[in-house]
């Protein structure tokens, strides 16, 4: 055996590995917009102290995830403007991004975009749908070789998961995502690089205004009840 066989793997510090999992757990919508992130509750419901858990709610409002206000940390409500705001630096950055992976693409990183685009193409549900978009997004934005913009990119990336939901809310906004996934693998198979920056504005714009939809028109009236059908 060699001396490296016995180094001591160290693991993240706990309030690392505090603020990986609050942040899958908002990628994956356990907490509602608005709601108040409590330390203690918190700390109980993850089996550790406060101390890294105020740490790990830090990051994630300096990430965009959290907002300090009332004495507290919340889930932000975003507003309309604030979306607007978030879709157009993703306008002008993601084109220039996805168009510099598509050069760059090799045959390993396209296996890994088409095992991405179906697991895509076979998500069944909203929740599924939105984690398939995540890590799908995540493999070409570890690929920009811009590595400046990959960071700014990476920083962002989290602010854009909170809209992530209501962009991929009805069955039409998730057939048009996979949809788009399949054109932007297929720019990249095509090491085409002016095709994918095509592909991402209208797969942005198409996201916006599926956002835009979701919360400007009134949610359908649940169905009648038996008895309310009869009055």
């Amino acid at each position: 055996m060699s001396s490296s066989d016995f180094r001591i793997r160290r693991q993240p510090p706990l309030a690392a590995q505090v603020f990986e999992t609050l942040r899958t757990m908002m990628q994956a919508h356990v907490f509602e917009p608005g709601e108040r992130m409590v330390e203690e509750d918190l700390a109980r419901r993850l089996a550790v102290s406060r101390t890294p858990v105020r740490e790990a709610l830090f990051r994630l409002e300096q990430n965009g995830m959290l907002e300090q206000r009332d004495g507290g940390f919340h889930v932000p409500r975003l507003t309309l403007r604030d979306v607007e705001e978030i879709f157009q630096i993703r306008r002008l950055l993601e084109p220039q991004g996805v168009a510099d992976v598509a050069a760059a693409t090799t045959d390993g990183d396209l296996a890994a975009y088409i095992a991405g685009r179906d697991r895509m193409l076979a998500a069944d549900s909203e929740q599924a749908a939105v984690q398939a978009n995540i890590a799908f997004r995540g493999l070409w934005l570890a690929r920009i070789p811009n590595q400046r913009m990959q960071d700014v990119l990476m920083r962002f990336d989290d602010q854009v998961v909170l809209v992530r939901h209501a962009t991929l809310r009805s069955a039409q906004s998730r057939l048009d995502a996979a949809q788009g996934v399949s054109r932007l693998v297929e720019a990249f198979a095509a090491r085409d690089p002016v095709a994918a920056r095509r592909v991402m504005e209208s797969f942005i714009d198409s996201a916006f205004s599926h956002f835009h939809r979701a919360v400007t028109e009134p949610a359908p009236a649940p169905p009648a009840t038996q008895s309310e059908e009869t009055q």
